[in-house]
């Protein structure tokens, strides 16, 4: 009887020896947990006290004791706080399956897993910041110094690859921070619309600025004619022994004498 039942489970009937296959995403999940622990690891045992940091004392037991405590470096409750969220299963919102080491969550926190982000990809898109700004009328402070600030990822800026990495966001993060600063839906509306009534008043105060230059710049300018004297008769001036004459137009005197 136990020959039998020794050779049924070595022959691979058992239960024991089928094989639970993972997914990609639960073995890589797997993989960035086992590297975190060993960085944990090592971090803390750097901040254990060495042996040259303890310093002998001739104290009573007691204080020598206690000595070696005030020394210590206690970890960070930072350390364990991560060690917790690694530990932690994630469900994803949507199929609620484990879900950490999806894209969506690592990098916006979101819990969704990367099948269903890609069987979804308009409700999970990424914007541009100018696209966000353009299309739900925030400013820059609404990403970013606003309470939690709005997490985003680089790329390179398609329009110009020798300038700087643009910032993508989520498009569903946006629009709820939009929610938030314009108060919802109808409020986005409101505040595209008097953007609308903004830009084409400017537009107007522009156009007649240039209508009013074109005026000033098509008036005929006047000319002025060089000023011809018309004397009247001669006079003479018998005290200084000259003669004289005046412009009946402009009354210039000239004075002048005759040889």
């Amino acid at each position: 009887m136990g020959d039998s039942t020794h050779a049924s489970d070595t022959n691979g009937d058992g239960p024991a020896s089928k094989k639970v296959k993972l997914s990609k995403s639960t073995i890589a999940m797997i993989e960035r947990k086992r590297q975190n622990a060993i960085l944990l690891r090592e971090s803390r045992l750097q901040c254990r006290p060495t042996a040259t940091s303890v310093q002998p004392t001739t104290v009573s037991n007691s204080l020598s004791r206690e000595q070696p405590k005030n020394n210590m470096r206690i970890p960070h409750k930072k350390e364990d706080s991560d060690l917790s969220d690694l530990l932690t299963t994630v469900n994803c919102r949507e199929c609620h399956i484990c879900c950490n080491a999806s894209y969506l969550h690592e990098k916006f926190g979101e819990n969704v897993c990367d099948e269903c982000r890609d069987k979804d990809k308009d409700q999970f898109k990424l914007i541009s910041k100018t696209d966000a700004k353009n299309e739900f009328v925030l400013k820059d402070c609404d990403f970013d110094s606003r309470e939690p600030p709005l997490r985003f990822v680089t790329a390179p800026n398609p329009h110009n690859r020798k300038g700087g990495f643009m910032k993508l966001y989520l498009q569903g993060q946006v629009y709820e921070r939009a929610c938030e600063v314009h108060g919802g839906d109808e409020g986005i509306d409101n505040a595209i619309l008097q953007r609308s009534k903004n830009r084409e008043a400017f537009a107007l105060r522009k156009m007649n600025k240039k209508l009013a230059d074109l005026r000033n710049s098509s008036k005929p300018r006047q000319i002025k004619e060089a000023h011809v004297h018309e004397f009247g008769d001669e006079m003479y001036h018998e005290d200084d022994d000259e003669y004289s004459h005046s412009c009946k137009s402009c009354g210039y005197t000239e004075h002048y004498e005759k040889l």
